[in-house]
């Protein structure tokens, strides 16, 4: 979990008479003006092509640490590739990003929302978690070859995001083509778990450095074709 500290870079300046003043006094005094930004993206219904969202995509990779995002959610899924990119923003703005569910987070939507340094969810809420779907064309061992990678491209990925959300075994049955549903109750005793096992928060940069050496295999190269999830 990252830290909400931040430290500004603007210092106010004093006045001669208030100089004087402080110069009587047994410590100093600093002041910082910070400047801070919180930014909403909605994202409402199904998520398209990746060009549709690269002003947003841009926003969240170049807030800075003193902003807040929030990305609010009421979606059935949609593309895959627009998913990955829009989590790895997430994953690498130095903003505090907050996802939020304000109705729906289903397919796809679950993994943006699991992605997010804190998670909200409100009331009368719905996540469902299921296996992708793809097509793919091209003579058969071409197809075979790009369907095997894409497996173990998305085993890789919902393993990385929705764990420990999810445990194990409940991947495994996702994996297999069971739908997995939940409530808000549901949701929200699984965030209060997870919040009670993190010892200690941490910062963006402690968090990703921690990720990265959890990290056991390569990352695969980007695959061709429209996922869906």
């Amino acid at each position: 979990m990252k830290s909400k500290n931040h430290v500004g870079e603007n210092f106010k300046s004093l006045t001669p008479i208030e100089m004087e003043e402080e110069k009587s006094k047994p410590y100093s005094l600093f002041e910082q003006v910070i400047v801070s930004k919180i930014i909403c993206f909605y994202l409402n219904g199904e998520i398209g092509d990746a060009g549709e969202y690269a002003e947003m995509i841009h926003r969240i990779r170049t807030s800075t640490e003193n902003d807040v995002i929030e990305i609010h959610l009421n979606t059935p899924g949609g593309d895959l590739d627009t998913g990955v990119q829009l989590i790895n923003a997430i994953k690498s703005s130095a903003a505090y990003v907050i996802t939020v569910i304000d109705s729906r987070a289903h397919s796809l939507g679950t993994l943006l929302f699991l992605s997010g340094d804190e998670q909200l969810v409100h009331d009368n809420c719905t996540m469902m978690f299921h296996n992708f779907s793809s097509g793919t064309y091209g003579k058969g061992n071409e197809q075979q070859a790009e369907l095997d990678t894409i497996i173990k491209w998305f085993n890789k990925l919902i393993r990385k995001v929705c764990h420990p959300f999810l445990d194990s075994e409940e991947i495994g049955r996702i994996l297999k083509g069971e739908d997995i549903w939940m409530d808000t109750d549901e949701i929200r005793r699984r965030l209060k778990r997870m919040v009670s096992e993190e010892k200690q928060p941490k910062s963006k940069k402690t968090k990703q450095l921690t990720e990265q050496a959890n990290v056991k295999e390569d990352k695969p190269d980007e695959t061709s074709g429209k996922l869906q999830t």
